[in-house]
């Protein structure tokens, strides 16, 4: 008797319990789908030509610039990559603290325009025996902006990274009313001044005159000319003691290493000038006009 084996029935799997087939795992090009992203459509070619175009510009640049500037006294080169002071060119200098003595006066006040304008914090100190406050009163609101009233003819202590030291009566009528005290701010001031710069290892500006040469016996005067000067005229208060200034500066600029810088300023005239101060222009303009 044959004995029948019943098979158990095969059921196949739902579709809800059938595994999940595998995500494919995302390649990364390698090197050789980066050479034939080039090869394609020339864009190696693009590459290799930019590439010989930069290098044709920086190695023909110097000799450019220099055939434009033979042909073209005041052409300049269209980029500029350094400077003598190793700043890259169009590029601002960073801010400096100035002090600015006799600020407050005709020539001092424009140059504190200046300085506040490039950036730099400015601090006037005027005694305002010729200088006025209305010529700097523009800048009190201003943050960068300090005056100072002191006679630097006493030592003050600033921290600071240049000094112009502008102050000294400057006109016949003004330095003619106290010819000792025009004398002591040309060598008192300026020694407190540069005392003060080699402190703190300032530059230093000292802004002589015309006057060094007294009356002179050469025309134009030239910086290596010595003057005529008479050492006990009137005017010799201002004369010798703006000489002095320009010894004492130079002293120190051999002597204790301090950086200076001499200006001798002719006969200037322009915004917030005194009509009555005795000089030609202003004597001129006040002749025309009165």
């Amino acid at each position: 008797m044959k004995q029948l084996h019943k098979s158990s029935p095969t059921h196949a799997p739902s579709p809800a319990h059938a595994p999940a087939p595998k995500s494919a795992k995302p390649t990364r090009p390698g090197p050789r789908s980066w050479i034939g992203y080039l090869l394609r459509e020339q864009r190696l070619l693009f590459v290799l030509l930019g590439a010989l175009i930069a290098s044709t510009f920086f190695l023909l640049r110097p000799y450019l610039s220099l055939t434009a500037s033979s042909h073209l006294p005041d052409a300049r080169p269209l980029f500029s990559f350094a400077s003598r002071s190793g700043v890259p060119a169009g590029f601002r200098p960073p801010p400096r603290r100035v002090v600015v003595t006799g600020g407050a006066g005709f020539v001092g006040s424009h140059l504190v325009d200046r300085l506040l304008e490039q950036g730099d914090s400015v601090i006037v100190v005027d005694n305002f025996f010729t200088g006025r406050k209305e010529n700097v009163a523009h800048h009190l609101r201003n943050p960068r902006f300090e005056l100072l009233r002191h006679d630097v003819v006493e030592p003050i202590l600033l921290e600071v990274d240049r000094i112009y030291h502008l102050a000294c009566p400057a006109s016949p009528v003004h330095y003619k009313y106290n010819p000792i005290k025009t004398y002591k701010t040309n060598v008192m001031g300026t020694l407190n001044m540069l005392g003060l710069a080699k402190r703190i290892g300032a530059r230093f500006l000292l802004t002589s005159t015309s006057e060094v040469y007294g009356d002179p016996l050469e025309h134009p005067q030239k910086e290596t000319y010595w003057g005529h000067v008479n050492p006990i005229g009137v005017r010799s208060c201002y004369d010798e003691g703006k000489r002095t200034a320009e010894t004492l500066t130079m002293d120190y600029h051999r002597g204790g290493g301090v950086e200076v810088r001499i200006a001798r300023i002719f006969n200037t005239y322009g915004p917030r000038m005194c009509l009555d101060d005795g000089r030609v222009v202003s004597n001129f303009v006040a002749q025309v006009c009165l």
